[in-house]
């Protein structure tokens, strides 16, 4: 994949919501009732935030986050 430039915005609002709220450690649980959705909702973007980050898993999509700027 290319790499990501700091700024550049590849998530959607509500998946930058999820993943702002994985990076300090929620569950999909308390995430689904804080954003109103459900916990499928939730781990459909959790697995497209992987997808559009290129990263295997969470703690690695929240340091990609932190670093390019997205949170």
């Amino acid at each position: 994949p290319q790499p990501i430039l700091p700024g550049e915005r590849i998530l959607t609002t509500r998946e930058t919501e999820v993943l702002y709220h994985v990076a300090r450690g929620d569950t999909d649980r308390q995430i689904a009732e804080k954003l109103y959705v459900s916990r499928r909702t939730v781990s459909n973007h959790v697995s497209n935030i992987l997808s559009k980050l290129a990263v295997a898993n969470l703690r690695d999509a929240a340091r990609a986050a932190f670093r390019i700027g997205l949170i």
